[in-house]
């Protein structure tokens, strides 16, 4: 028997139960929603459809509906906003309960002086976070999570010993909050690259995510972001970009910002606040634009291992998923990365060259003779040079990360693994075919330590598991350069490629997105420890691997 709880209802029917009829309807007053969520709790047109929340003026922040600034307390102003345009400083709320309702007027914390000019993104204030709820204490019992041993079918996911596994957003449909709402707006379609950050205020967070919709004349991809409490129990969902096409993955900054990526001719890199209020306005960065006319780009890392040193000029490194796609590197604007050093403010360092010193270059690289897996390489300002080498070595290239002054870069059609050392300027290359870091204990050595942690990667696509069918999963390996499947699909309702990986603050949930059918799952340890490692945004095909 199917049965909907109905929200502040409480109560199960038996089952069987004779005569019981579970497709009625009944009638519920919806909570209020958290601080800082629209909410349509006065209704001045007469209805009084929603007169059971009892407010009447002046109203507080974020709620509605006002028709002046003498609606709402104190300093508030009214904000008139068209259809569902964004209120500044506050989240969208449930427009099913009719929280955030189209055309009304909520109250918001105006502007304390004229604001400058800028195409910079709104933020949402200090004043929108949730209260802090108590988080659980650390776990004392036995540790049951072995990674690679599959023991466990849930939510079409055939995981390793100790895991559960849970589905918290589908495309198409709205996101289920922990309050016992829905999300305004509906989960975007084909999730891609994704990355968390912390929220500035009560130990909450973020995870945002790359829609890869639309074509080179459809502008229905974009960026979402899912929100999160401590308790990591997820709170709101809105899309943070719109207006842009097949975002594929991205990266993130070191002043926390998320740049995402168009893979379509003529694609640009933007970037977005995790928080954004204005997801219409679109700004695109000098990544791929300084000396090119855009390109199907993939994904972006950065290097800025020494900030305080006035001699290292911090690098972003921008992938291309093109035959002869080759690997970008931007270094800002001399003026631009000293004056946002002085400011705190980054948010023009990728969009301004005011003194004429950005400077784009392109990766070339040499064999050494006689052996092809390994040689040298250069940077050149020529984009032909750059083009002509990448479709002699290295082809379609997206995955990209830097650690500790390793650049770590897949790419898709020769099934290759590159890792070039950025102070040495040599570099390897290896085949994934059997898996990331076949046979290079000592890399994943260099990222995780030689404590006996793992380093945990998506790939697109694997044969194996309990079903036997070909699937795709989240795997890891260790320094010893062991293999691990941690999860893989056991349904052909989720085939395709994994991605979007990312992990919590607390290291207490590890987020992974199957794009075919738009799935984020959520994936924890049922005894409450967090998941050591580290995890690196590559992705990868190989065969057979690490299912046993």
């Amino acid at each position: 028997m199917n049965v909907t709880f109905v929200p502040g209802c409480s109560g199960t029917p038996p089952d069987p139960m004779p005569g019981y009829d579970n497709d009625k309807d009944y009638c519920t007053i919806p909570p209020l929603p958290l601080p800082g969520y629209l909410a349509y709790v006065y209704d001045n047109t007469g209805d009084r459809l929603f007169s059971h929340y009892n407010k009447t003026p002046p109203l507080g922040e974020c709620e509605g509906d006002c028709d002046n600034d003498d609606d709402c307390i104190g300093d508030l102003k009214c904000f008139h906003r068209s259809r569902t345009e964004a209120v500044p400083g506050c989240l969208s709320g449930d427009s099913t309960f009719g929280q955030d309702t189209s055309r009304r007027d909520y109250c918001y914390r105006g502007a304390t002086s004229s604001p400058t000019l800028s195409t910079s993104p709104t933020q949402l204030s200090n004043s929108t976070c949730a209260p802090t709820p108590a988080v659980s204490p650390s776990p004392t019992g036995p540790a049951t999570y072995i990674p690679g041993q599959n023991t466990l079918v849930e939510a079409d996911l055939s995981l390793s010993t100790g895991l559960r596994a849970e589905v918290i957003a589908v495309s198409g449909q709205r996101v289920a909050l922990s309050s016992g709402q829905v999300s305004a707006e509906p989960f975007h379609g084909k999730p891609d690259g994704a990355a968390v950050f912390v929220d500035e205020c009560g130990g909450g967070w973020t995870y945002v995510s790359n829609s890869e919709k639309g074509d080179s004349s459809k502008y229905t991809g974009g960026v979402g972001a899912l929100y999160f409490n401590a308790r990591n129990e997820v709170i709101g969902y809105k899309m943070i970009q719109k207006k842009t096409r097949r975002n594929c993955s991205g990266g993130r900054t070191w002043w926390a910002t998320w740049l995402t990526c168009e893979e379509v001719s003529g694609g640009g890199v933007y970037e977005v606040e995790p928080k954004n209020n204005n997801p219409s306005i679109k700004r695109k960065t000098l990544l791929g634009q300084n000396g090119r006319n855009g390109g199907a780009y993939e994904g972006v890392a950065y290097d800025n291992r020494f900030p305080d040193d006035v001699n290292f000029r911090p690098k972003f490194f921008l992938t291309e998923d093109a035959p002869k796609g080759p690997l970008e590197r931007f270094q800002p604007s001399l003026q631009a990365l000293a004056d946002a050093k002085a400011s705190g403010d980054y948010s023009n360092l990728l969009h301004i060259d005011p003194d004429g010193t950005a400077q784009t270059d392109y990766l070339v690289i040499t064999p050494d003779t006689g052996i092809n897996t390994q040689g040298t390489f250069i940077w050149t300002a020529s984009l032909r040079d750059g083009r002509r080498n990448a479709r002699a070595y290295f082809r379609n290239c997206e995955g990209i990360d830097v650690r500790n002054g390793m650049l770590y870069m897949t790419c898709k059609v020769d099934k290759l693994l590159f890792i070039l050392d950025l102070d040495a300027m040599t570099y390897t290359q290896s085949s994934t075919i059997k898996g990331a870091f076949n046979d290079q204990p000592d890399q994943i050595a260099s990222i995780t330590g030689v404590n006996g942690d793992i380093l945990y990667f998506c790939e697109d696509g694997i044969k194996g598991g309990e079903s036997g069918r070909s699937g795709s999963g989240v795997h890891a390996r260790d320094a010893t350069g062991q293999g691990y499947t941690i999860l893989q699909d056991e349904s052909e309702k989720i085939k395709g490629e994994t991605t979007g990986l990312a992990f919590s603050p607390d290291r207490k949930l590890m987020i992974v997105a199957y794009q075919h059918e738009g799935r984020i799952y959520k994936i924890w340890r049922e005894d409450g420890r967090p998941f050591g490692g580290q995890m690196l945004d590559i992705r990868y095909h190989f065969d057979d691997t690490f299912a046993t």
